[in-house]
Order: C-alpha cells, then sequence, then structure tokens
C-alpha cells in the first residue's frame, strides 16, 4: 500500500510542480548511487554474460529499426516513426538492476545486461540517428560517452574498488542499502515526471494536442510490445530479467540525444513520454510483488 501511495505522489508531484525539474541535476546522482548499490551485490565474473544478453542487444538495435521501417510503410508521417524510434533504440535504464533485485531477479544478469547495452547500445546509435534523421549525430558523441562513463562506469569502478578493500563487508552493506533504492528511485520518477511536464509547457505551441496524443499512443504500444517481447526472449528462468532489459529504457538519455539531434525537437517526445508508461508498469509490479522472506 505504501509503494503504491509513494508512486501515484511522485507522478502528481512532479507532473504539477514542473519547477522541480529545476533539480534535475540530482538524477544522475541517484542513478549513480542505485547503481553502485546493485553493483555491490554483483559478483562480475566471465560466466556472467550470457547468450540471451546478445540476444536482447540484437533485437533491441534491429528492433527499433523495424519500428521505424514498419510505421513508415504503413503510411504513418515521418515524425512519429522517428520518436518511434527513439524510444525504441533507447538501452536499458541505469535503473533496470534496481527494479530486478526488488522483484528477486538475478542482479547479477540484469546488471551485466545493463553495461552490455548501455554500451553496445551506444557504440551503434552515431549510425543509428544518421540513418534515421538523415544527418550526422557525431558531434554529439563526447558528450554521450560523457554521460554513459558517469552514470555507468563510475558506480561500476567504485563498486569494484569497494568489494576488492572491504570484501564481503561491502557485499552485505550492499544489501543492507537495498531498500533504500526504492525511495531515490521515486524520487527520480518525480524528477523525470516533471522535466517531461516542463518540456511539453515549453513546446505546447509547437506540438499540436493531436500530435501529442498519438505519440502517447505509440508509446503504450511499444512499452507493451518491448515488456512483452522481453519476457518471451527470457524464457521461464529470466522471464522477469529480459522483460526489465528490454522494457525499461534510459529515456533521459535519448531524450537528449534527440534534443541534440533532431532539428525540430518532435523526436524527444516519444522517449520524453514513455517513461510514464515503463515507470507505471514497474510500479504495478512491484505494488503487486510479494518478496521472498
Amino acid at each position: 500500500m505504501l509503494r503504491t501511495i509513494l508512486l501515484v505522489t511522485s507522478f502528481a508531484l512532479g507532473w504539477f510542480c514542473p519547477w522541480l525539474s529545476a533539480f534535475k541535476w540530482l538524477m544522475p546522482w541517484c542513478l549513480v548511487y542505485m547503481l553502485t548499490v546493485v553493483f555491490l551485490r554483483m559478483e562480475f565474473t566471465p560466466r556472467a554474460i550470457h547468450w540471451r544478453h546478445w540476444v536482447i542487444i540484437a533485437v533491441n538495435v534491429l528492433g527499433a529499426f523495424a519500428v521505424w521501417g514498419g510505421l513508415l510503410l504503413f503510411g504513418v508521417p515521418e515524425r512519429f516513426a522517428q520518436a518511434a524510434f527513439f524510444t525504441s533504440i533507447t538501452p536499458t535504464a541505469t535503473a533496470a538492476p534496481v527494479i530486478v533485485s526488488l522483484l528477486d531477479g538475478s542482479i547479477t544478469f540484469a546488471s551485466m545486461g545493463f553495461l552490455l547495452s548501455a554500451l553496445c547500445v551506444s557504440a551503434a546509435l552515431p549510425i543509428a540517428i544518421t540513418i534515421v534523421l538523415h544527418q550526422s549525430a557525431w558531434v554529439a558523441l563526447p558528450t554521450i560517452l560523457t554521460r554513459v562513463c558517469f552514470v555507468t562506469l563510475l558506480p561500476f569502478v567504485a563498486a569494484l574498488l569497494l568489494r576488492r578493500r572491504f570484501g564481503e563487508r561491502a557485499r552485505r552493506v550492499g544489501r543492507a542499502l537495498t531498500p533504500s533504492t526504492l525511495y531515490v528511485w521515486i524520487a527520480l520518477v518525480a524528477l523525470i515526471a516533471a522535466s517531461a511536464s516542463r518540456t511539453l509547457e515549453e513546446h505546447a505551441a509547437q506540438y499540436p494536442r493531436a500530435d501529442v496524443l498519438w505519440v502517447l499512443a505509440i508509446d503504450l504500444a511499444l512499452c507493451v510490445f518491448w515488456f512483452a517481447l522481453g519476457a518471451l526472449l527470457g524464457g521461464r528462468r529470466r522471464r522477469r530479467e529480459c522483460s526489465q532489459l528490454l522494457g525499461q529504457k534510459n529515456t533521459s538519455y535519448t531524450t537528449y540525444l534527440a534534443l541534440t539531434c533532431d532539428p525540430t525537437g518532435f523526436s524527444m517526445l516519444g522517449p520524453a513520454f514513455y517513461v510514464f508508461f515503463h515507470n507505471t508498469w514497474n510500479g504495478l509490479q512491484l505494488i503487486f510483488h510479494k518478496p521472498r522472506r
């Protein structure tokens, strides 16, 4: 019940208080904290890389092109296809391992999948964006790499050093801090909602209401599609983990890329609105999930 109240409150607070977007600089630090806690509990071994990880990454990239091409084939205006592409190509969210841990899934599997997704999809993005937007995205590459390194490699290296220095004590600290990641995630949802609300408010005259509704409908369909496809690819043993790796997306990452690379800025609506759907689904999962004793 407490999770339900907190989730609804965070959404409402962020959406109706867009001024909270002034604190969006806290977002990467929230992510760094959550991932450091997760990585403290993770086993880093070559055996942690599973063949399903490569399948998920391939489906993520190729599926994004399939969504983009399929919408164009059915006569959907290109701006909507581009918005759907930016939503679909988005790599796994940095909070995915945190949600998997709260759902009693494999932290190691989810964390390794997140790392591989962030690195591989980021490497493919400059070429992919060039094809879809018909212009170069290489100018944004240094900023892209800086962001990926900060929110991905910093907590990864910090956890490795702590584990090396303190051993089992560091792992125990990670387990003790795990419950706090839920509340940090809820605060992060409020900041993301506020940022999306502010963006829509600033561009209200530029984006007709009908276009916004169409993007919302496309994002809802994509959310169902990616979570369901991930669950299918995960099989019985890795259903929750693979569903998160494909369905929960680092929307702030590709929202920035869309704003940077798309002259019209319309493409950013895809990942900006997707945040509501994937966080709603994860909130429902957390609400109805019964933790293992």
